[in-house]
């Protein structure tokens, strides 16, 4: 969201905007809570994700460094419908309902970056959620691989290298669905060639496999990202 903006607009956020520092595993805000403040990334990862019972969660997604969260709730209702946990000890800029909305009355062009990022937030979470489900376990562990290998994948003879760690319980989180699960369809995938790992870190072997069974040359979401 920031890099869309001029220096004169992040200045006028900013200047509007109180910084926080929030430690590994805190949380930033509850589903439920009161949507109060909408949030910037200066440093860090915030996970955003909605409980679904039974100890059971499943991520909405994930923003980082630059990006901004609690836009659905700031601009949707009066209560937050999700949760936000920092993944890593991070420094945000939070700004009030309040402000905000008297920033983008008065500046149309802010205004404009707003709507475009919120409207692609949402194609963005449709794609995932329709990924989810409507391709089976097999199709959401696909998704999770393929929007990794967009935000952390290099292109090496074996295949594309997933650079950040990645662990079977992250996926799980990801998607809602249970760990062991996630550790059959993945085993099944090293045994047919598809992926491999070592050290936590995937190569995925075979990314035409993923994109038939997403049907991905259907897609026109630009942002597939986790």
């Amino acid at each position: 969201m920031l890099e869309r903006l001029t220096k004169h607009e992040y200045g006028v956020l900013m200047e509007n905007s109180k910084q926080i520092n929030v430690k590994k595993g805190e949380f930033i805000f509850e589903e439920g809570s009161p949507a109060n403040h909408l949030y910037f990334i200066q440093q860090g990862e915030i996970r955003i994700f909605k409980n679904l019972g039974s100890n059971k969660d499943i991520t909405i997604f994930t923003r980082s460094k630059n990006d901004g969260f609690g836009e659905i709730g700031i601009f949707s209702g009066d209560n937050y419908s999700n949760s936000a946990q920092a993944v890593q000890d991070s420094k945000l800029y939070s700004i009030t309902r309040h402000e905000i909305e008297e920033i983008l009355a008065q500046n149309g062009r802010i205004g404009l970056h707003f709507t475009r990022w919120v409207a692609e937030n949402l194609e963005a979470s449709k794609a995932k959620m329709r990924d989810y489900i409507a391709f089976g376990s097999e199709g959401a562990v696909a998704s999770v691989f393929v929007r990794y290998s967009n935000i952390c994948g290099v292109v090496t003879p074996e295949g594309i290298q997933l650079t950040n760690p990645i662990m079977i319980q992250d996926i799980s989180k990801h998607i809602a669905v249970s760990r062991e699960t996630v550790s059959r369809i993945v085993n099944k995938w090293k045994e047919q060639g598809i992926i491999d790992n070592q050290n936590k870190h995937f190569i995925l072997k075979d990314m035409s496999y993923f994109r038939r069974l997403l049907v991905c040359d259907q897609c026109g979401v630009q942002n597939c990202a986790i």
